[in-house]
């Protein structure tokens, strides 16, 4: 059972799941068991059609239902979807862990657990998702004479889910992404944490796309690439209290790679520690990328880089697997954007790297009391760092260390 935060609001919430579930109250909402409907917590049975049938009773429910996962045991779960629209609202209590299914044919599945069309949503208990990563990761990206297959199933996807609620549940060596959220409005994730090797490979805790308000409060990310990754149609995604590392740190992209991106507008990041990652706060456009779109209104505020590779940068010359035309600019046009109180080590020389298009200056940059100091690896002694900016119009003020390039 993972450590999971143990303030006065968590307990009240945790008695109220508790009692709701419980057969001698009266009053409350229609509780359906899994193991009514044939679920066996053995770790071996195939549970996936008991847990729907249980899902498809409560879908029909008016009012409020709370589908139950009991503790003890283990439950294996293959590819399973929950869709709506249902009657009610449903609250998914899972009280014991899940096993996501580990042969070569769950590999290339889009997701292991799913939930769609669904409005009023509540999911949580103190357990874990085990998306077997392990199992697939050696065929990401294998090199000449391996197997390799498209390896792309998220643990746990929402997909045009309305006003939810994910809190308190653990999601351990996903496939692929740990958390994604797809075409979605007002959901809150709420003392989730994520746990991968930061080497496994696109491991994302929670990957956002054409969704509007959603909060990430008071979680963890441990985990191979992005802890937080924020795609075209975002808007209005609030990050506060949470830790991240290892990782690829918070990310806005990458963008402008396909036509008619939406853009991506008022991200708030504050109150957040990442520490031992790639990256820590991050926009990324491809550099060969005519499509025009946009990213503004953003602010980062008050977060503490430990050990980070790359603490600030914005790259508009994206082109992981390089042979990039140079010659050809981002049409992304970054703006809006403030970077307030950041402070600790970056373990490159440049601590703010903003390299933005020729084509589409960034517009409206300010940096305000920032205090980044360059760890030399080798040494470990902190020395002065630097600052970079191509392309960029904005401030800078307060304290800066580095000296700022704006």
């Amino acid at each position: 059972m993972m450590a999971w935060r143990s303030d006065f609001l968590v307990f009240c919430m945790l008695m109220f799941f508790l009692v709701s579930t419980s057969s001698v109250v009266l009053g409350k909402p229609a509780v359906l068991n899994v193991k009514d409907y044939g679920a066996v917590a053995d770790g071996k049975t195939d549970n996936s059609r008991a847990f729907l049938e249980a899902w498809e009773a409560a879908c029909e429910q008016q009012g409020t239902s709370v589908i139950t996962v009991p503790r003890g045991g283990k439950y294996y779960v293959r590819q399973v979807a929950f869709t709506g629209p249902c009657k009610g609202s449903i609250t998914f209590l899972i009280q014991a862990d899940l096993y996501a299914p580990t042969d070569k044919s769950s590999h290339t599945l889009t997701y292991w657990i799913k939930f769609g069309y669904v409005d009023y949503l509540t999911i949580a208990g103190l357990a874990n998702l085990y998306g077997g990563g392990p199992s697939a990761w050696p065929y990401k990206g294998c090199g000449q004479g391996q197997e390799c297959l498209q390896v792309v199933p998220h643990s746990l996807r929402l997909e045009f889910v309305n006003h939810a609620w994910v809190h308190h549940i653990g999601s351990i060596d996903a496939k692929d992404k740990h958390i994604s959220i797809f075409q979605c409005q007002d959901v809150t994730l709420s003392d989730i944490r994520t746990t991968a090797p930061h080497d496994s490979p696109n491991t994302d805790g929670v990957h956002i796309a054409v969704s509007e308000r959603v909060k990430i409060l008071d979680s963890t990310f441990n985990t191979g690439d992005d802890c937080v990754a924020i795609f075209s149609g975002s808007k209005d995604v609030n990050i506060s209290q949470s830790i991240c590392g290892p990782g690829h740190g918070f990310s806005i992209g990458s963008m402008g790679k396909f036509p008619d991106e939406d853009p991506i507008t008022k991200i708030n990041i504050r109150n957040c520690t990442i520490s031992h990652t790639d990256n820590g706060f991050r926009i990324k456009t491809w550099a060969v990328s005519s499509y025009p779109t946009f990213a503004s209104d953003i602010t980062v505020q008050d977060v503490m880089m430990d050990n980070v590779r790359n603490p600030i940068i914005i790259d508009q010359h994206y082109c992981p697997r390089g042979g990039c035309d140079p010659t050809v600019e981002s049409q992304v046009q970054i703006k809006n954007l403030q970077i307030k109180r950041i402070w600790g080590t970056s373990t490159t020389e440049t601590a703010v790297n903003l390299q933005c298009s020729s084509q589409k200056p960034c517009q409206g940059v300010e940096l305000e009391d920032i205090l980044l100091l360059f760890r030399n690896p080798e040494g470990g002694k902190l020395q002065p760092a630097v600052s970079s900016c191509a392309y960029v119009v904005g401030s800078s003020r307060g304290k800066q260390v580095p000296k700022p390039c704006i």
